[in-house]
């Protein structure tokens, strides 16, 4: 019986239509002498037309949000099939601190009918200790 109910998630799966999204890297990690630390992702439509997305940062475990990261654009809409850089940025790093979360992407307005996906970037900034 288990079996039966896996191969009809499978072909609905596989005949519904898919949403999706693409973020990348899926991982990145960095080193900074300041309480600052940037990083550079990049968000991919992979749809035929243009598309609006929303970007937001929370834990590295669970969904809280994550006041000390910031996203430029936090909300943007990209043509078809094309890309944008987001700059993140995490603030507030206390000296020797390694601060991890995760930079999540999703389409702003899910459509009917589609399968509501998000890909989700883990990104660790830490800052050098106190010389």
């Amino acid at each position: 019986m288990r079996h039966l109910g896996l191969a009809v998630l499978a072909l609905a799966l596989a005949t519904a239509p898919a949403a999706g999204v693409g973020l990348g890297p899926l991982a990145k990690s960095g080193i900074t002498d300041g309480p600052r630390k940037a990083f550079y992702l990049t968000l991919i439509n992979p749809y035929p037309t243009a598309t609006a997305f929303r970007a937001y940062a929370v834990g590295e475990r669970d969904e809280t949000a994550q006041p000390r990261v910031t996203i430029f654009p936090g909300e943007t809409t990209l043509g078809g099939n094309a890309n944008r850089r987001l700059l993140v940025i995490a603030d507030d790093l206390a000296a020797g601190e390694t601060y991890a979360f995760r930079v999540c992407a999703e389409r702003a307005e899910p459509s009917e009918g589609l399968i509501h996906a998000r890909v989700c970037s883990h990104l660790a900034a830490r800052r050098l200790p106190a010389a």
